[in-house]
């Protein structure tokens, strides 16, 4: 339950604490080393054009209207109160900085979509070593250990949902935090699979 917190309030939050100057900057290290690892700059910007333009615009469109609509910062801009000038520049902030985070939430798509296939692999490879050694287990009548499952499920889920954060937020976390988490499910998957336990 606790995961589902910080995953649904981070995304709404994390703009309010981090100034668009940052975000551009994480922005700008997640593009160089998708550059480098993957290649094919152009291909990335027209994937990355692609993937904005058909999921993530309307929420730009969504953020750019309630900067119209409610934005009553110029109010209290030239009022003279300290208090009330610092405040009055937030909202500005905060639409700027959800643009950004929607823009990294699409970069790191197009990322992922170029990494699908060779992070998906192991984890089959994963299943299917965890099968034939469950039937290893039962044909040598060795039993599960149901706490080694349950660390392999608590680990999934915790990794399961960092990326899920990882994806939706720009977390200065360095692109190669992906190929690590996958290898690390594959493991707790075939874990898993090899000790569930026979109830």
């Amino acid at each position: 339950m606790i995961w589902l917190v910080v995953v649904f309030f981070t995304p709404l939050f994390l703009p309010y604490i981090m100034s668009p100057k940052l975000i551009s900057g994480f922005i700008r290290d997640d593009y160089r080393a998708a550059v480098q690892i993957l290649g094919g700059k152009e291909e990335i910007n027209h994937s990355l054009v692609g993937v904005y333009k058909r999921n993530l615009k309307a929420v730009a469109e969504f953020v750019n209207e309630f900067e119209g609509r409610y934005d009553d910062s110029d109010e209290f801009r030239y009022s003279g109160d300290g208090i009330g000038e610092t405040l009055a520049d937030i909202p500005g902030q905060w639409v700027e900085s959800v643009k950004l985070e929607v823009y990294s939430m699409a970069l790191r798509l197009v990322i992922m979509s170029k990494w699908l296939y060779w992070l998906v692999l192991p984890m089959l490879a994963a299943i299917i070593a965890g099968i034939y050694e469950r039937k290893l287990k039962a044909e040598t009548f060795s039993p599960s250990m149901p706490p080694i499952y349950n660390t392999a499920i608590h680990a999934l889920i915790a990794m399961s949902f960092l990326f899920v954060l990882w994806l939706l937020c720009p977390l200065p976390l360095p692109l190669m935090i992906v190929p690590a988490l996958s290898t690390l499910a594959s493991m707790f998957i075939s874990m898993g699979i090899t000790h569930y336990p026979n109830y």
